[in-house]
């Protein structure tokens, strides 16, 4: 089954994957452009289509752990207070790359100040940065 099938079969709201620049992960590009093509074709890539479609999902990257090096630019943040001792508990199951339990942490604070300066919601104390591929549509500002 294609990763197109996959997202005609769940219909998901949002898509999330990794930036489309990587110097230390080639396969993290190459899943961007996966997800980015799938993405397309489930949602019949703005055309009529022989296949099912779905409505076309948000797309979001998620922040690499080089977020400098990856042409990663924050657009959004998630307010993730509430769930920051389930993420710690999450990542401390991560055994083959436990530098990053440290690393995506204190981002977590980091971004949580960026999410306070940005919102004014000072009761924000860790939030993640993702950034946002496709277009917000609202119908007004």
């Amino acid at each position: 089954m294609s990763i197109a099938d996959r997202i005609r079969e769940f219909a998901p709201d949002v898509l999330l994957t990794h930036t489309d620049r990587d110097p230390f992960n080639p396969d993290h590009p190459v899943a961007n452009v996966a997800v980015g093509r799938a993405r397309s074709l489930a949602a019949g890539a703005g055309v009529q289509s022989a296949f099912t479609t779905v409505r076309p999902p948000e797309f979001f990257l998620f922040e690499p752990h080089q977020p400098e090096l990856c042409n990663f630019m924050p657009t959004t943040f998630v307010d993730i207070t509430a769930v920051m001792d389930a993420k710690r508990a999450a990542m401390a199951e991560m055994k083959a790359q436990k530098y990053l339990h440290t690393y995506y942490a204190e981002r977590a604070d980091h971004r949580g100040n960026h999410a306070r300066r940005s919102s004014g919601n000072q009761d924000i104390r860790q939030a993640e940065a993702f950034q946002r591929v496709t277009p917000q549509v609202v119908s007004s500002l």
